[in-house]
């Protein structure tokens, strides 16, 4: 099959659905298909780290950064859009149509319209999770004929499902993100000579992540752990206020920014992984965690309720809570048994996940779509 994969969201954005779309197209290829990527031109990382786009990767317009419920997101802006999206799936032969934000602008709604102009069948994933939306009330009617003509809807949990049900009518698949389980995998981690225990944050500095409620655990942690170290991952906009929140443990607190490649090395090295994002509809970095074998503490939030659940891999606390982190993390620092039982039960879990056995659900909706 020759499928387009459309997305606001690609490197060198970093995030959920980056790596959904990218390991998507890279398990499809391995499988014998012949995926391409549609996504927008990017600005380079200020440290320069991005690497050359795949000869599949086709970009078009301009993608610009807006604050959108509580977090920047991304639209594409230029003009013709529609007509370059068509004349690309013209020239690439594509079968199928897969847009990833199903009816978000711009691509989420440019790429189907082209697409219903070459009669190409249209696959829409919806990876978003909201408590509620006053666009899609406003625009409700108008949404709903857009997906009516999708032939095949995906949500990567049901809190998704629920989340578009309070709006749109459609029937679902649910099909989750992946881990690439050959890449996110326990590394060994040599001996810094320091004997303190290591946290890890890992995501963008962004407000709906949570990462204000470590800082401000910290210091208690610290009081009652003064070997402890924080490592934060990640970089974003709102950088400079993290690092003014950080200053009373400045000493046990180390940003070491944007990280990609290197992820499994900082999750393995961790003798836990913090995650205290406030919305999510899933939670991909929970599933690198579990297979690079790190027991983690969690956000008791909806996204990652469904994919944790009773399971014996993480903590799930309140967020927004900093003494109910500050408590936990101390508690299972000092319980190394508990840590050791809940990397081995993250390990097993990631493997359900892997991105061979998505991308195996994925393809069967498109069979059975061009079907």
């Amino acid at each position: 099959m020759r499928i387009a994969l459309v997305s606001e969201y690609y490197f060198p954005h970093l995030g959920g659905v980056t790596e959904h779309v990218h390991n998507l197209a890279i398990t499809l290829r391995a499988q014998g298909h012949h995926p391409i990527v549609i996504t927008a031109n990017m600005k380079d990382p200020p440290n320069g780290e991005a690497e050359p786009d795949a000869e599949w990767v086709h970009r078009l317009g301009t993608s610009r950064v807006i604050f959108s419920a509580g977090s920047f997101a991304r639209v594409t802006t230029g003009s013709g859009l529609r007509r370059q999206v068509r004349d690309l799936l013209q020239r690439e032969r594509i079968d199928l149509v897969h847009v990833h934000g199903g009816l978000n602008p711009v691509l989420g709604l440019v790429a189907p319209a082209a697409a219903q102009e070459l009669d190409l069948p249209v696959v829409a994933t919806f990876h978003s999770w909201f408590r509620s939306s006053a666009l899609c009330r406003i625009f409700r009617r108008q949404l709903q004929r857009r997906l009516d003509l999708h032939a095949a809807a995906i949500a990567v949990s049901q809190p998704v499902i629920e989340a578009h049900a309070r709006y749109f009518d459609t029937q679902w698949d649910i099909i989750p993100n992946g881990v690439d389980t050959s890449f996110f995998r326990p590394y060994p981690s040599p001996s810094n000579g320091l004997p303190r225990s290591e946290l890890l944050f890992l995501g963008r500095l962004d407000p709906r992540n949570g990462l204000d409620t470590i800082l401000a655990a910290m210091p208690e942690i610290v009081h009652r752990r003064p070997d402890v170290h924080l490592t934060i991952a990640g970089d974003g906009p709102l950088r400079p206020l993290y690092h003014r929140l950080a200053r009373t443990v400045s000493q046990h607190v180390t940003f070491v920014g944007r990280v990609n490649g290197n992820r499994p090395s900082y999750y393995s090295k961790a003798d836990l992984y913090l995650c205290p994002t406030t919305k999510a509809s899933f939670g991909v970095t929970l599933l690198e965690a579990m297979a690079c074998g790190t027991p983690q503490v969690v956000s008791d939030i909806t996204g990652f309720r469904e994919l944790v659940g009773s399971g014996g891999e993480a903590v799930l606390i309140p967020k927004n809570d900093p003494s109910a982190w500050a408590n936990t993390v101390v508690d299972l620092l000092e319980d190394r048994t508990r840590r050791g039982t809940m990397a081995a039960a993250g390990l097993a879990k990631a493997q359900d996940y892997s991105w061979p056995r998505v991308t195996e659900q994925v393809v069967s909706v498109y069979r059975r779509v061009l079907r």
